[in-house]
């Protein structure tokens, strides 16, 4: 009861500052780059030669930072630099490294053990043993509501249990090939039993055991983060503070970058890369991505409970175009609806799905009863870019096919209620995944999961997907993981758009970095050196 007083206590004082937010109106800050009281661009921090601040310009602003509760990239890569879990996630060779874990072991198909590093302590100087363990996934597996899309993924778990100061048991109904992909997630963050004893803490779950502890969020305008001076490990955090700041506008970031006011610009525009690239006290960093961006259906109402008609929107869209106008050509299309770079994915010339044909569309039309045309839908779309851009390309696409798109735009926070509630007929949104094939399948797709936007109710999905978990033979589950693609491919819940490639700008100097093609990045060990190494 205590835990759910606490949740409540934050999501109310959530609520209240968004509230307070829209209704202060020219609050007297907005544009005022040196609100966040960071140092100048060439102040020295207490570590010698390197730049106090590391301010990182980003697309969307943070909203939550209890691990179990929030699902946005933003929080996320604040969160990965303040907790650890017990396994991570290696940017460069997706191979699982040891974090407050130092060794594990399936010692059955229902017994996982965990052997934790002896000396790691939380941000308060209390010391991280097999009770945090325990409390944290006790909580994460309780009946709470708030939490069910935690849950969800552990759902083989039937218990953790302490077996002496360092050493945790999972005990599991069945073997999981994705239960230790699932304790890499932010998510799955241990947090501190005695902070959350604490009366008097009304914010225990900003306690982890990361680089750096929260320090401040004003929102719209930054969310600041500073060195954990009670840190255990051997790879401390380099620069004093980590700052994001929400530019939302893409434009602001790339002029801000220029100006020296940040020193890192998150998806930089395509019509300014080239600029970017000529600047020579800037860094255009490329790689290929992972995430995926898609318009999604509503498959339980009408008229997308018609497949037909998702097939026929299917090959109406124009990807292709898509990617030159909002990327400048740097990304992917995609048919699969897995992720790029998850084990079994089956790229275009292995998957047959419905790709861009007008001729075939509007023959798909016809079949789904609508000879003619003369459909009207709505598109929930957010407010922010890439979502504003790709919305009156897909309006436009679907027009020629006799469909009229009405367009509502959310913040996105409003935008997951809306198409959680299911009042969307169509959605843009992404996903990104790493290693775990049961974040899609599962997560998007499986009957009455919270996240599955899509409303889809299938029973072979539901079936593939469990037997997709549990499966001990690698060759028996990749055919049945691409066997599900494929079907997916078939019928249509989504039409993935595209992946686009990983492009961020930052100051010359700027080192340590840990990034990932989804955007899931690590700034705990960045940092810009004050004198270019060489």
């Amino acid at each position: 009861m205590k835990r759910n007083k606490k949740i409540l206590a934050f999501l109310l004082s959530l609520a209240l500052t968004l509230s307070l937010a829209a209704c202060g109106g020219d609050s007297g800050s907005s544009g005022d780059s040196g609100s966040t009281g960071t140092s100048s661009a060439g102040e020295e921090g207490s570590v010698p030669g390197v730049k106090k601040d590391l301010i990182v310009g980003t697309a969307a602003d943070i909203n939550q930072l209890n691990p179990m509760l929030q699902n946005d990239q933003a929080n996320n890569n604040c969160l990965v630099m303040t907790h650890q879990r017990l396994v991570s996630l290696d940017n460069e060779t997706n191979e699982k490294n040891p974090q407050l874990a130092t060794s594990w072991e399936w010692t059955d198909d229902n017994h996982l053990v965990f052997h934790l590093v002896e000396n790691a302590t939380f941000s308060t100087g209390e010391p991280l043993t097999a009770d945090d363990v325990v409390f944290t996934y006790e909580m994460a597996m309780s009946d709470d509501p708030t939490l069910s899309a935690v849950s969800g993924t552990l759902g083989l778990v039937e218990s953790v249990e302490a077996l002496d100061t360092y050493t945790v048991q999972f005990t599991t109904t069945q073997y999981s090939n994705e239960l230790l992909d699932t304790l890499m997630g932010v998510p799955m963050s241990i947090q501190s039993k005695a902070a959350w004893e604490d009366e008097s803490n009304e914010e225990p779950w900003l306690v982890g055991s990361g680089q750096y502890v929260f320090s401040e969020w004003k929102e719209g305008e930054y969310a600041k983060f500073v060195r954990n001076e009670n840190y255990w490990g051997d790879d401390p955090g380099m620069a004093d503070e980590i700052i994001f700041k929400p530019l939302l506008e893409a434009s602001q970031r790339v002029i801000a970058l220029q100006n020296g006011e940040i020193d890192v610009c998150i998806d930089p525009p395509a019509t300014e890369l080239e600029y970017l690239e000529e600047d020579e006290n800037i860094t255009v960093h490329t790689q290929p991505g992972t995430r995926l961006f898609y318009l999604g259906f509503n498959c339980e109402k009408e008229p997308f409970n018609n497949e037909k008609l998702r097939q026929a929107v299917s090959c109406a869209i124009d990807k292709d175009y898509i990617i030159e106008v909002v990327l400048g050509g740097r990304g992917k299309p995609q048919t699969s609806i897995l992720n790029r770079g998850v084990w079994s994915f089956l790229d275009d010339d292995e998957i047959e799905g419905y790709t861009y044909d007008l001729d075939r569309a509007k023959e798909l039309m016809a079949e789904a009863g609508y000879p003619d045309g003369g459909l009207t839908v709505n598109l929930y779309a957010a407010t922010d870019d890439p979502y504003k851009t790709i919305a009156p390309i897909i309006q436009a696409n679907l027009q020629q096919i006799g469909i009229t798109v009405n367009i509502q735009s959310f913040d996105q926070a409003t935008l997951k209620t809306e198409c959680q509630a299911g009042n969307q007929d169509m959605f843009l949104w992404r996903w990104n995944v790493i290693t775990r094939l049961d974040e899609t399948y599962r997560e998007l797709y499986y009957t009455g999961y919270p996240t599955n936007y899509h409303h889809l109710a299938d029973s072979y999905v539901d079936e593939m997907t469990d037997k997709i978990l549990v499966e001990k033979d690698a060759d028996v589950r990749m055919q049945e993981s691409q066997e599900l693609q494929q079907y997916m491919a078939e019928i249509v819940p989504q039409v993935p758009l595209y992946v686009p490639d990983l492009v961020i700008a930052y100051n010359k100097n700027l080192q340590g970095t840990y990034l990932f093609g989804g955007g899931n990045h690590v700034w705990s060990h960045a940092y810009v050196a004050l004198e270019s190494a060489e």
